[in-house]
């Protein structure tokens, strides 16, 4: 398995937390959220990870850097100008191959086993059931459905390749707006449901909560 993590936004919903420290370094129960993820892949022997890098990039370099470059590859794919998530992927692509590979929000924390997502193709995103608050979509045997009542939360993993970003001529795009929402409305962005804890660690509510257990 190869893997991306999206790591160059600038965290702004953190407030003041990200002013000096880049969104994936924030400590989550005393550890970088990025570290997370590393190591998780690292355990079911990911072969290598690239990391989009902008805002304060010489930061997560070094962090990363320092921990893991020796234990597995891995690349840093710096943008000079901030490209947007499926920007930011499409930059990358090369670092695939026309592999499948797992991309991963840095933003987010779970309790998944990620040799999970050995068992899927492209493309795939993967979701939680939303009991609460508005979804992002509906799922139908197996695929997205964006046109009924949304009841599941798109986890900020999916499975993809390089073919789904063919027809996207811009260099700055947003990855599910511009990119997998199209897939969705023609019937082509399968779906799984993941029975996890999540969380999405971009508010300050969400955090504190996490680093309070």
């Amino acid at each position: 398995m190869k893997s991306m993590i999206l790591a160059a936004g600038y965290g702004k919903r953190l407030g003041n937390l990200t002013q000096d420290t880049p969104k994936p370094l924030i400590k989550v129960k005393g550890k970088a959220l990025i570290d997370f993820h590393i190591e998780k892949l690292i355990a079911i022997g990911c072969n290598k990870i690239v990391i989009n890098v902008h805002y304060l990039a010489e930061k997560i370099i070094k962090h990363v850097s320092e921990k893991y470059i020796d234990v597995i590859d891995i690349v840093f794919s710096h943008e000079e100008n901030i490209l947007g998530t499926g920007g930011g992927i499409k930059n990358a692509i090369k670092h695939f191959n026309q592999d499948d590979f797992l991309v991963i929000n840095s933003d987010v924390y779970s309790d998944l086993d990620y040799s999970y997502f050995n068992n899927f193709s492209s493309p795939t995103v993967f979701s939680i059931l939303n009991e609460e608050d508005a979804g992002d979509f509906s799922i139908e045997s197996g695929r997205v459905i964006v046109s009924n009542q949304k009841d599941y939360t798109w986890t900020g993993f999916s499975v993809v390749n390089e073919k789904i970003f063919n027809n996207i001529e811009e260099g700055s795009f947003h990855y599910w707006h511009d990119c997998l929402l199209k897939l969705a409305k023609s019937g082509d962005l399968k779906a799984d449901i993941l029975d996890i804890n999540w969380y999405d660690v971009g508010s300050i509510d969400t955090l504190e909560l996490l680093n309070s257990e």
